[in-house]
């Protein structure tokens, strides 16, 4: 049985889902299986062929976190490792899957994750965790959140355990549409519309929550948390901006 679970949720997308489904096929190892989470009021749900290499669950419609956290915890058991892209990520390196599941597993736990051509190293607009992550914290990113904020979160979550890890040579490209390779359609638009309100829950969560959710997960973990880690600093707007690559950058454009 694969070692990695990837989660893509879609809606709206059935060509875009094509591509990645393409380059899947093209790239991965053998050590990971895709599931596909679709909303069952997609207009566009019938045209969706995923089933080729995916597992695809269909149900009630959820935000792009809700449907990632739903599978995760409901997947953390069966893999050693979750991961997360979207139905806008190409895996271009051949073997990307064991790449990063190898660096996770020397790792022990953590975060690790490749070059987008977009954001990264800064942000992980794809990523792979380990499982005792998400069984520990009973989800992925907080469920608090709609769409935008699960990079800064995952970044905060590698980065303040000390075990994050970029694979430059492992490329997942972005083809976003805020970076000229895609066009922008009903899905950015309605995600866009999620930015400000998502900020500021990310921000709330952040300052409420951060330290202590960290403490508590590095003590599950049995990692040892090093004096000057950047434990508390992700609840504030003005040190780490909440623009990530799955947003657009600045207000949308109309077609």
């Amino acid at each position: 049985m694969p070692s990695l679970l990837m989660i893509v949720p879609s809606r709206g997308r059935p060509a875009n889902l094509d591509k990645l489904v393409e380059a899947w096929r093209t790239t991965t190892s053998g050590d990971a299986d895709l599931v596909v989470a679709l909303d069952d009021d997609d207009p566009q749900l019938y045209h969706y062929n995923a089933h080729r290499v995916a597992m695809v669950t269909v149900g009630a419609r959820q935000s792009f976190v809700a449907w990632l956290n739903e599978l995760a915890v409901g997947h953390a058991d069966r893999y050693r490792f979750i991961g997360t892209m979207g139905d806008d990520h190409r895996p271009r390196t051949p073997g990307w899957d064991q790449l990063l599941c190898t660096a996770l597993s020397e790792m022990g736990t953590g975060v690790a994750y490749g070059d987008d051509l977009a954001t990264a190293p800064v942000l992980p607009s794809a990523a792979v965790l380990t499982s005792d992550i998400v069984a520990s914290l009973g989800f992925v990113v907080p469920p608090v959140l709609a769409h935008h904020g699960s990079e800064l979160f995952l970044r905060a979550l590698g980065e303040g355990l000390g075990r994050s890890l970029f694979l430059p040579e492992v490329v997942l490209e972005h083809v976003h549409y805020s970076s000229g390779k895609s066009s922008i359609d009903h899905t950015y638009l309605e995600c866009a519309s999620e930015l400000d309100a998502d900020r500021a829950r990310y921000e709330q969560y952040m300052a409420a929550k951060w330290p202590k959710l960290l403490e508590h997960l590095a003590g599950e973990l049995g990692v040892t948390l090093k004096a000057g880690e950047p434990h508390a600093r992700y609840g504030q707007s003005a040190q780490v901006p909440l623009a990530t690559s799955s947003s657009p950058v600045g207000p949308p454009k109309p077609r």
